[in-house]
């Protein structure tokens, strides 16, 4: 099998990319600039906990649309988070 013309491509495919890596490979005395550290999410907070709500199809297009136009990195489930502190706020 490894004769035919589709697998022999596909193992020169696997040879150059061993090759490329090879030569890659960092010296001993090359340094790397550190990445930082990805930001964490909301879904990995603890803090934070996904529920489900229903809401009409067109108000929530429109409430989308103004923060992506208006609130720079601000998403719907910071905005109800607000809302509803609000509320709660009110409420005692």
């Amino acid at each position: 099998m490894a004769d035919t013309p589709k697998y022999g491509a596909i193992a020169a495919l696997r040879e150059a990319q061993q090759h490329l890596s090879d030569m890659s490979s960092p010296s001993a005395g090359l340094l790397l600039p550190v990445k930082p550290p990805k930001p964490q999410g909301k879904r990995s907070d603890p803090a934070w906990k996904q529920y489900s709500v229903l809401l009409k199809k067109e108000s929530h297009k429109q409430a989308s649309l103004i923060l992506r136009q208006k609130y720079d990195g601000t998403d719907l489930s910071d905005l109800m988070q607000a809302l509803l502190e609000h509320w709660i706020q009110t409420e005692q």
